[in-house]
């Protein structure tokens, strides 16, 4: 399995990543697909699980000491820089 994780750091205050060549290779692609998507107008999302969560893009294991591995990272695409808040329900 590749290398990708999100950790918060120690005060939660400072989100890390950390990937191996080939988990931020995937990542990076995950992102150009997302990009493309949102070139086109469309509203792309995308979850990155870890196996707890019942998936395989995350890995568990935290990469430094005192960090939390996040098992779920979702990721939205929006067409402009106005981002979420004008596509959200009143």
């Amino acid at each position: 399995m590749d290398l990708l994780t999100f950790e918060l750091g120690k005060d939660s205050d400072e989100l890390f990543i950390h990937g191996d060549p080939s988990g931020l290779r995937r990542l990076s692609k995950l992102l150009d697909s997302l990009a493309e998507a949102a070139d086109r107008g469309e509203f792309p999302h995308a979850h990155l699980f870890a196996a707890e969560w019942g998936g395989e893009e995350l890995s568990s294991k935290e990469q430094e000491e005192g960090h939390r591995c996040l098992p779920h990272v979702k990721v939205f695409g929006w067409p402009d820089s106005s981002g979420a808040k004008p596509y959200q329900p009143n």
